[in-house]
């Protein structure tokens, strides 16, 4: 069987939507690493290969682009500045001078110089909405096929392509699966379309195939809902990922405590009863 699910993710991966978001280009951060005991970061950008504690670096970023944005949230959850549930620990402001007070939200600063990059509380919410929406799609598959693992996931496109695949799991973009079977397929559509340029047979077994698609309408699937929200959490609230666990060490469950206005837990509640959910078919496109 073949099945395809369209998931209403947004632009966020791409770095739009996000306070120091900017497309894939020389200057923007495209790798994070946060120091565990002493919460202090390090990156790279795109167009220098040194990291920014090397001695040489001397690259001004920009901003920070997709690959960038998912690294430094999940390195925030492993280094305990980002709760399960999505939110930025205030309390850890007595560790590092890097949690900065923002209204009644706080943010990380990655880096403090020309540019100042920080990652917001709205930035982990965007990026939150679009990963429990592509997990959703995929866990709506699975349902179809009546499977709860998954043997091998391939990442197409430029953005599969750069993402590491380690951290998509530790978000949870991606459901669990063995890390060596979290693959790139590249720019799948582009050969595609050269394949069906080129081989008059192979076009007409892709028109085959076509038809043999069985298309599933995630706006209209009574589950979408529950797997979204329980997709907000990070990794996840309810799936367990054995095999990621095989190769990273995910923290004890922490979550916010805090009101209804300040983005935790209570903050989706709210979103829920004022009828906010998840990014619709329109926002993906």
């Amino acid at each position: 069987r073949l099945l395809a699910a369209s998931s209403p993710t947004g632009p966020a991966f791409e770095g739009a939507q996000i306070s120091s978001g900017q497309r894939a280009a020389p200057g923007a951060i495209e790798r994070v690493r946060i120091d565990p005991e002493t919460l202090e970061p390090r990156f790279s950008v795109i167009g220098d290969e040194r990291w920014s504690n090397e001695e040489g670096f001397d690259a001004e970023p920009t901003g920070i682009c997709g690959s960038g944005i998912i690294e430094v949230l999940a390195e925030m959850y492993l280094s305990g500045l980002l709760t399960t549930d999505g939110v930025i620990d205030g309390a850890m402001a007595e560790k590092t001078p890097r949690i900065i007070k923002q209204d009644r939200t706080f943010a990380y600063v990655l880096h403090d110089g020309e540019h100042q990059i920080t990652v917001t509380q709205n930035d982990i919410r965007q990026i939150q909405l679009a990963k429990g929406a592509l997990y959703a799609g995929a866990r709506l598959l699975m349902d179809h096929m009546g499977i709860d693992t998954l043997d091998r996931i391939t990442l197409a496109g430029a953005f599969g392509s750069h993402i590491d695949t380690k951290y998509a799991m530790i978000l949870g973009m991606i459901p669990d699966c063995p890390l060596d079977k979290v693959s790139s397929a590249g720019n799948a559509a582009g050969t595609g379309a050269r394949i069906a340029l080129l081989n008059g047979k192979m076009r007409k077994e892709l028109e085959h195939q076509v038809r043999e698609i069985e298309k599933i309408e995630t706006a209209i699937e009574p589950k979408f809902q529950d797997h979204f929200i329980d997709a907000m959490a990070i990794p996840h609230k309810t799936a367990a990922y054995p095999n990621l666990t095989k190769e990273v060490t995910l923290p004890e469950p922490k979550f916010a405590k805090q009101d209804e206005d300040s983005g935790g837990a209570g903050g989706r509640r709210r979103r829920r009863r004022e009828g906010r959910s998840a990014p619709t078919e329109e926002a993906a496109e």
